[in-house]
């Protein structure tokens, strides 16, 4: 099991509490919102290095058009994956006993933190 599965887990069963019927899809959507916070923030990384090398392979349009497509891929593979036998399966009672859970904290320090380290990057020279 990798991080974004106990991220999905731990969203999981804190919006079950007040919502069980969305709890699934508000999972589904924290975990695609920080992997595409992550890919925008490597990808930003990626892009101001190569700016200081004075090494472009890609202008902005073509990187935008690259970000579009990665995230709704994320999006997909998150849906396929999470709403099928994968989610049964981090369901099950021997999966969450060995797992620890984040608190609701975490969870959105997580998101902010990704973010906010994007848009730092995204503004430095």
């Amino acid at each position: 099991m990798n991080i974004f599965d106990k991220l999905y887990l731990s969203t999981f069963h804190h919006v079950k509490k007040r919502l069980p019927k969305k709890a699934k899809s508000y999972a589904r959507r924290y975990v695609s919102f920080i992997q595409i916070g992550l890919m925008l923030l490597l990808g930003t990384f990626f892009l101001k290095f190569s700016n200081q090398l004075q090494f472009t392979l890609l202008d902005h349009t073509d990187t935008k058009i690259i970000c579009i497509a990665m995230s709704l891929f994320i999006i997909f593979k998150n849906w396929m994956t999470y709403n099928g036998k994968k989610h049964v399966v981090l369901s099950s009672t021997k999966i969450k006993q060995s797992t620890g859970s984040y608190s609701i904290m975490a969870l959105i320090g997580f998101q902010i933190l990704t973010f906010l380290l994007f848009a730092i990057l995204f503004k430095a020279v």
